[in-house]
């Protein structure tokens, strides 16, 4: 994973219980890498034309921190309080 997109708290993304962080941190790197997710969600810009300006070190660390948090137990609850419940996996009970 690109440092650019990596979060406060990578190093949790190499346990085998985290599974749900390190998907979605991934996933995370992956978008931006090939569609600058990120530059067009923080473009301020009134007219959105060309390529969007590139968000800075920080901008980056703190989204991929976030994107990271949605899958520890914690993000999860939050997510849940909205309505949204995690696809169980082959063999899982769903959440």
């Amino acid at each position: 994973m690109k440092n650019r997109h990596r979060g406060l708290r990578a190093y949790r993304l190499a346990g085998k219980s985290n599974r749900d962080e390190k998907a979605l941190a991934e996933t995370w790197t992956a978008h931006n890498e090939r569609g600058n997710t990120l530059a067009h969600l923080l473009d301020d810009r009134k007219v959105q034309t060309g390529r969007p300006p590139e968000p800075s070190d920080r901008d980056c660390v703190v989204a991929a921190t976030v994107i990271q948090w949605l899958g520890t137990e914690v993000g999860s609850g939050f997510l849940r309080e909205l309505g949204y419940e995690k696809k169980a996996d082959k063999g899982e009970k769903s959440t």
